[in-house]
């Protein structure tokens, strides 16, 4: 099973906080547009949050990365992903 691992860079109480939510959130929600969150670790001063690994990238690596030259997604793509997403979240 491959994974992604995410971390925090800097702790700071803003980041700490932000940290918190990310696990507290994306472990309640399940939806087909969302990452599955497979565990956290926080410990001393290492923050980790495992994900599930996503092979074409992430999103943000599309909008605005490295794939972005080659990205398709036009505004009206885009809403929609929004909107699903939100709707994942709601």
């Amino acid at each position: 099973m491959q994974i992604a691992v995410k971390r925090l860079q800097a702790i700071s109480a803003k980041a700490e906080m932000e940290f918190a939510v990310e696990v507290e959130v994306l472990g309640r929600v399940r939806h087909k547009n969302l990452l599955g969150v497979r565990g956290f670790y926080a410990g001393g001063e290492e923050r980790l949050i495992v994900y599930d690994y996503m092979p074409n990238h992430s999103l943000i690596t599309h909008l605005h990365g490295q794939l972005a030259a080659d990205c398709l997604l036009d505004w009206p793509r885009r809403m929609t992903i929004a909107i699903v997403s939100a709707g994942g979240l709601a």
